[in-house]
């Protein structure tokens, strides 16, 4: 059992990329305990936590009882929801055709559920929480930042749609402990869009080809080695903000330090969305990505939010003084 003299903080999706990465990095701070939640602890990623020093505790995202139990006693809960699990599960798509929905569609309706009743669950231990005690993964909504033009970027909209839409309007005590961490690009994604971000050309060289400017700053996050470090940080700061987790920099400069690193030639193509989708062989897949990089331009992969940034955490944890001049900026 946590220790009580410690902080506990409740990881949700602890063996996962995002929540594994926090659950590591709290481990370090020998003033918090940590709770990892996950559907099996005697997996090897369970198995590793504990062995770090985490309670590994069984619950599932389906059913909000487990839930309302794992966040017992919780002082801080990191929550993360999945769209792509249920996207991509053969059981998940059968479903959805027997629904006469898409599996786009069908896995953002998983995902919103979730996170529904992670935040329903969160919302009864409100009172044991610290005052920045609610710290959730999420991305901006893109029907409300592109003024309805995009209308099923699903895996950003499943996120936006409770986190924190869903949740300030029901339980306004929960959303003033809350503070919202969007995500950038992982940049392990190039693993599952090869052809996208690699593709091999008659000379030997490579080309990089999305629906998005080349020159667009974009957020591009090392989830599995920054991801703990940034919602550590963001843990330190006053409640009821919203931050990007990542470096901004453009495909074109993605691309041109990848050819630095590997002495590979490689170019950047702007393509159309029916070229990338053409191009990728799960054909949902990339319309749903193509509608991301597409919308990564116009208004921006941040939906041209003004979200709190890596150096604004610096100024405010260094300089003291910078505090009502950075915060009060948002």
């Amino acid at each position: 059992m946590a220790d009580v003299q410690k902080k506990l903080i409740v990881v949700v999706g602890a063996t996962g990329n995002q929540g594994g990465a926090v659950a590591r990095r709290f481990l370090q701070d020998p003033q918090y305990a940590v709770r990892g939640l996950t559907r099996n602890v005697s997996s090897p990623a369970a198995q590793a936590l504990a062995e770090l020093g985490a309670e590994m505790v069984t619950a599932e995202l389906d059913d909000v009882e487990s839930l309302k139990k794992a966040f017992r006693g919780a002082n801080l809960i990191f929550s993360v929801t999945q769209y792509w699990e249920p996207f991509f599960r053969p059981d998940c798509r059968a479903k959805a055709e027997e629904l006469g929905i898409t599996c786009r569609k069908y896995a953002y309706d998983v995902e919103v559920q979730q996170g529904k009743n992670i935040a329903d669950a969160a919302a009864t231990v409100v009172d044991t929480l610290v005052d920045n005690g609610f710290l959730v993964s999420t991305l901006s909504n893109a029907r409300k930042c592109s003024k309805g033009r995009i209308q099923d970027l699903y895996h950003f909209d499943s996120k936006a749609d409770v986190f924190p839409d869903y949740v300030v309007p029901k339980y306004p005590e929960l959303a003033a402990k809350m503070s919202c961490i969007h995500t950038g690009f992982f940049t392990t994604s190039h693993n599952i869009l090869p052809d996208s971000y690699f593709a091999k050309q008659s000379d030997g060289s490579f080309q990089m080809r999305f629906p998005c400017n080349p020159d667009k700053l974009v957020p591009q996050l090392d989830v599995n080695r920054d991801t703990g470090n940034f919602v550590y940080a963001v843990s330190q700061m006053p409640p009821g903000k919203a931050y990007m987790a990542g470096q901004y920099l453009s495909f074109r400069d993605w691309a041109a330090a990848w050819a630095r690193v590997t002495g590979a030639a490689i170019t950047y193509k702007e393509v159309t969305m029916d070229e990338m989708v053409a191009e990728t062989p799960d054909k949902d897949c990339g319309l749903e990505v193509a509608l991301m990089y597409a919308y990564s331009s116009d208004p921006g992969y941040d939906g041209g939010m003004e979200l709190l940034k890596a150096e604004d955490i610096q100024k405010v944890r260094t300089s003291p003084a910078l505090v009502c001049v950075v915060w009060g900026e948002y």
